[in-house]
Formats: structure tokens, sequence, C-alpha cells
């Protein structure tokens, strides 16, 4: 099996800078500069910096703007100026789209006139092999010894909607106007920046600040997630991350987020393990970095998708709509259509979500006006007694609204008559109530008139049910993020001790459970043997049946090499086992005789330090099949009992340590023991520990605990 360390590791690693000038500006000054210098600006729009300058004035910039190019008098009725030097200052961002082959150039001659910042959105620098890196680090080099700042190189600049300043080329700016609103985004990809806020302005959202951070040269994400926390004007966050430069200052932004009441959504890209070296352990192959990065991002508050065109769709649902449900609340559907009722309810489980359980209040509302046989959810409104008068519809809608166990309303809309008409009812009972109603108009170009009634409304619509469950979805999360956000830290429980000695590289079985025995972790009463006669008389002390195992640094997976020998219940039995296990092809440190312990189902727990993010924790399905399975649960270190309980619940086995078809409900309050004290081993051990698996955990009944039968660390 494999692990991937991809780009946020490698990032991680960069080398120290030298000591930069003190006079850098401020990030809010490059967001909303008072002076732009446009270097490579044109009057074609069909050239980058022809749509740096067009989209500048289109958008109504409000400072000065200063065209430079060395053979123009004039560019879109503006002075040019042949250089950088040659322009009046001060001048505080200079907007960079020239060729590769001038940018030092360029460069230089920014960092010469004093130029507080530029905006590089040339390419083929460290992105296009070892020649464009070594430009990318000569510019920086001379931007440094400036104390200039630089945001690129190989993006699309940025967007700050707020103050009208468009320091970009991207088409996305080709609208008559972008909306000014509560959404921040910092984005990896221009390109998927710019897509992202056209898909939001076709749906009415709104926008603050938008960066695209390219090859983070010098400013990279986290320097402009710090500053949308403090930005006034934005009211969520949300991130497409690639590689983290700085990993460690993630999480202690996404939980200051938190704190200010900034909902943070991240897409991360390179979820996939393939092309990664092989591992040592289990945990390894199964805590990989994207794992490691989703685990860090639920614990700090934030809500991690998959679709980038959902985090905005969320975004924009959170910015614009009030009354967020709380963690675990129900969904209620209300449609005219029989199929888009009973669809969309079919689907809500597949998003991990519920049908609401309606009160007895809501009950007694809809009965006023539909048959008995139709008063539950989902509300096909086809049923009322007048044929979906609007009356009934509002009278069921607030009742929803102040149903204590509904947290959403999903209306999907079918071609129907009158549906810009119905579609402009919901925005006003949707602002009575203190949870959100998300409006789906499922049919094509015939319903643009309702989406023209949900934008004249400034009101979130979507186009598809899968789009609105999706942020149904998401809106869970961030509110199960916000309940976090109340939890009292993790209290480390006493008796925990270090073992001393132990060698770094591979430990042995025994090296490995005496260092969980040290915290707690009940492990298998076991002895060293080097001669038959001591396998013989160590087996004797502990009890048959015994188990033997070969004892070799070199081996992951004993039981693949037939090192293991089971159920031996007499002395004879340990004498021949123990002459086999000696007669293998391999050289052995030793044989370990081990008690032959029993349990109901089999765990796995796991630690590793992820470079740059810190020490995790992981539980699962365990035994030989855990990386077949893939039933693993991964949270940073150190855990409270109640994060060790959600991970278990979160697993698929989880029904089974419940108790099943007649079998014991099994001691978790013993395994939550368990992995909350190796969550602290991990977090004392640091750096140190590269990787620990504890695999199998035998759980047994309820009250009668848990133990490990093999273990296994690398240690740096």
């Amino acid at each position: 099996m494999v692990f991937a360390r991809a780009k946020l590791a490698v990032e991680g690693t960069t080398k120290a800078m030298p000591e930069t000038p003190p006079n850098r500006i401020p990030l809010a000054q490059i967001v909303n500069p008072r002076s732009i210098a446009v270097i490579g600006a044109s009057d074609d729009a069909g050239k980058f910096g022809g749509r740096v300058i067009h989209y500048l004035i289109r958008h109504g910039f409000p400072g000065m703007l200063l065209p430079i190019n060395p053979v123009r008098a004039t560019i879109r009725g503006l002075p040019a100026w042949p250089s950088v030097a040659a322009a009046p200052g001060p001048i505080d961002v200079a907007v960079l789209a020239v060729p590769a082959a001038a940018l030092l150039r360029e460069v230089e001659a920014c960092a010469a006139a004093g130029v507080g910042a530029c905006v590089v959105i040339t390419g083929k620098l460290a992105d296009a092999g070892e020649a464009g890196a070594a430009l990318e680090s000569e510019v920086t080099a001379v931007a440094r010894a400036a104390g200039m700042r630089l945001v690129g190189p190989n993006c699309l600049g940025l967007f700050n909607v707020t103050d009208a300043a468009m320091l970009s080329s991207s088409l996305a700016l080709e609208v008559e106007r972008v909306k000014p609103g509560g959404i921040g985004m910092v984005s990896q990809s221009g390109a998927l920046m710019g897509a992202l806020v056209s898909l939001g302005h076709r749906h009415g959202a709104g926008f603050s600040r938008c960066v695209s951070v390219g090859n983070q040269a010098d400013l990279e994400l986290c320097d402009f997630l710090e500053f949308l926390i403090e930005d006034p004007a934005t009211r969520v966050i949300t991130l497409y991350v690639e590689g983290l430069k700085e990993p460690a200052r993630f999480a202690p932004l996404l939980r200051r987020a938190r704190t200010a009441g900034k909902p943070v959504l991240c897409v991360k890209a390179g979820r996939s393990e393939a092309g990664a070296q092989a591992a040592r352990s289990h945990t390894a192959s199964l805590a990989g970095s994207h794992a490691a990065f989703a685990a860090l991002c639920r614990d700090a508050g934030a809500v991690l998708l998959d679709d980038p065109a959902v985090m905005v769709l969320a975004a924009d649902v959170l910015d614009r709509l009030g009354g967020l449900p709380r963690a675990g609340m129900g969904v209620a559907v209300v449609a005219s259509s029989g199929g888009s009722t009973v669809t969309t309810t079919d689907m809500l489980a597949g998003f991990g979500l519920r049908t609401a359980t309606m009160s007895d209040a809501t009950r007694a509302e809809m009965a006023r006006w539909m048959p008995p046989s139709h008063v539950h959810l989902p509300l096909d409104t086809g049923s009322f007694h007048d044929n979906t008068s609007e009356e009934a519809l509002r009278g069921c809608l607030r009742a929803f609204m102040a149903d204590p166990d509904i947290g959403a309303v999903l209306v999907p809309m079918t071609t129907q008559p009158a549906m810009a008409k119905r579609a402009a009812m919901l925005p006003p009972l949707a602002r009575e109530g203190d949870r959100p109603l998300l409006y789906v108009m499922m049919a094509g170009e015939v319903g643009d008139a309702a989406r023209d009634a949900m934008r004249a409304a400034d009101f979130p619509w979507f186009d598809h049910v899968a789009q609105a469950l999706a942020v149904l979805r998401a809106l869970e999360a961030e509110a199960a993020g916000r309940d976090r956000a109340t939890l009292a830290p993790p209290a480390r429980p006493a008796g925990l001790a270090l073992a001393e000695g132990l060698p770094s590289g591979a430990l042995t079985e025994a090296e490995a459970k005496r260092l969980a025995a040290g915290y707690g972790i009940p492990v298998t009463r076991e002895s060293f043997a080097a001669t038959e006669a001591e396998a013989a008389a160590a087996a004797e002390a502990i009890g048959f049946p015994v188990v033997l195992k070969g004892v070799s640094r070199a081996v992951v997976h004993k039981s693949d090499l037939g090192l293991v020998k089971l159920g031996l219940g007499d002395t004879g039995a340990v004498r021949a086992a123990h002459a086999a296990l000696r007669a293998a092809p391999l050289p052995l440190d030793g044989v370990l005789v081990q008690e032959m312990a029993c349990g109901e189902a089999e765990l796995i727990l796991g630690a590793r330090h992820e470079p740059g993010l810190g020490a995790f924790v992981l539980v699962g399905t365990g035994g030989v099949l855990v990386e077949v399975l893939r039933d693993v649960q991964l949270a940073p270190a150190p855990l409270r009992p109640a994060d060790a309980r959600a991970m278990l619940r979160r697993l698929a086995l989880w029904p089974v340590l419940e108790g099943v078809r007649g079998r014991p409900a099994l001691d978790v309050e013993a395994v939550i023991d368990a992995l909350v004290r190796l969550s602290w081993l991990a977090t004392d051990l640091g750096e140190r520990l590269v990787e620990m698996d504890l695999n199998p955990i035998l759980l047994r009944a309820a009250g009668e605990g848990c133990i490990a039968v093999d273990a296994r660390a690398t240690l740096r």
C-alpha cells in the first residue's frame, strides 16, 4: 500500500529566506491600492495587459491608473508611460503581464522605483521546469531585497469587488458589474477562481475580495486567509488549495476564522494516493496527506468539500440567508409534483441527510389544508383541498420554519403555471423564519422568469436538486463546526509515561508495545524467548494456549510470511513452533511468546506525524484486511473522549460495536480510552513519531475491556 505525501508536505519544507527590509506595504493596501501601474498595457483586450487595463476602467477603479508601454503615448484614453521609472509615484501595485523573458528586468525596475507590490500574471516559471524555477527564485530575491511584495507569479491577480479594484485579466470580468457581497476567496488556480466568480454571478452571489495566488513565490494562501479573517467586508471565506507553503499556519487560522464568526469552506486538490511511496505501516497507507488535511479541517471547524461549485453556492447561502440549522436537524421537502417530492426525498440519505419528524403543531397546521392521509413529509402541495393555494402554502411553510426538528426547507419546482409568481412568494416567507429555505428551479429555460424573480428578491437558487442537497450537507457540516468550537480543550489523562531507551528506526513488536503500555494502553502479556526451553517456560508461566511470533525489524506483516503460530496448547506444540520459526528463511531477532487473547471485534488504532500539520490518530476496522476494507477515521491529536466516540460512530463497523444479531454490545468506552491515550502519545512524541500501528486491538464485551495483540512503530 502507498502513502501520498503530495504537494502539501513538500511545500512545508521550504528553505529559510534572508531577513527582509521593514518597508513592506500591508496586504490591505495591495488589495485596495491607491495607484496601479499596468506593465504590458495595451489597447488590445485580446492580450493579458490589454484586458487588465480594460477591466480596471470598465469596473470603475477610483484611484490613479498608469499604463506602462514604451511605444504608446496613450492607452484607452489615458496617458501611457514608457517605463515604471518614468511614471509618477508613489505606485502601490504594479500588474505585470509580460513574457517570462522580460519579467526579471521589469521586477528589477519596479523594485528600483519603490513599487509596493507586484501582481505577476506571467506564467511558465516554477510551474514549467528548472529554468522557470530558477527565474522565479531570482525574481523573488529581487523583490525581497527591496521589501516589495509579490502576488503570483502564474496567477490571474485579484478582484476587489468591494472597492472596484479589479487587478486581473480574467474573462469573468466581462460582465457589466460584479455584485459586491460577503464572499471572500483565495485560490491557487486563477482560471478556477474566475469560473467560480462567474458561476456565483449567475446565481446572484456577491463577493468581497477574490485573490489568485498562483505559485505563491512570496505571498501565499495563508497570508490572504489571514487578511480575509480581519476584513470587515468578508463574511464567508472560500479556499481552493493545492499546496500550503506554511502548513503549520493553516489550522490556527481556521480556528481564528471560527472565533471571528466567519465560516470557511475549502476544496483541496490531490485526493488520489496514486504515485505515492510504499509505506511501512497500515496507518501510513491509510492516513495520507489528503486524509490528514480533511481531518484537520473538520477539527478546526472548516467545511471541506469535493466540488468547487458547491463551495460557492453554499457560501452564497451562508452569506445571504440567516438561520443556520443545528447539526442533525431534518429536512422538509415541499413541491407541487409527486414525482419531485418522492425523488428528492429518496436522495436525502445519499447526502447524509434525513426527513424531519414534524411536531404536533406542524401536523395540525397541515391538517387545515389537506386530507389526513396527506399530512406527512414530503409535502405535495397538489394535495391541498383547493389545489396548491397560496394561503395553504404560506401556512405550511410558516409552520415548517417554526418546527424544532426542521433544520431546512427544500422546494424543488417543476414546470407549472405561474412559476415566477409562486417563486416570488418564497423569499419573504423564508426571511420570516430562522432557517434556510433552498429553492430549486428544475425546469430549463422556461424557468428563467422564476430565476429572475429570485434575482430580483436577492435570494439564492439552484438548478439541480443534487446541488441543493450538497449545499445542505455543507450547512450541516458548518453547524457541526460551530458546535465544536464551544467544546473545552482536550484534557490529559493521568499516569502517562514515555518509555525510555527506544531506538530510532523500526521498533520490534515488544518495543512498540512497551511504548503503548507506558500510556496505559492494554497489551498482551508476553516474553522474549531465545531458545525452545525459554519458550516452553514462558508459555507455562503465561498459561496455555499461547501464540509464538518471529521477531524481525525488517518485517511489517508477520502473518504473510508464516511468522505467527496461533493456538499452541501445550509445551510440545510450543517447542515445535519455536523450531519452525527459527528455521524460517530470514534472520530473526528472536521469538515472542504471548498470551492467546480473544475478542468480539478487531480494530486498528494508529498514529503518525504529518509534516507541517502535526500528530494524527486513526481508528478503524482492523485485522489483516484493514487496507482492503479502508473503514477508518482520522483526527488531529490530542483527542477528547467525545472526539474518539465521534470517530467510532462514523465507522461502518459501528453497528457491530453497538451489538447486532444477538451479539453483545462491545466495550466502546475501553477503546475510547485507548484512543485518547494514543493521541497523547502521538502528541508527546511530536516529530519523533513517524508512524505507529496497534493492529489488531481486540474489543471484548461491554465492561471487559480491549487489548492490543500486535504493534508496530517507527521513530525518528
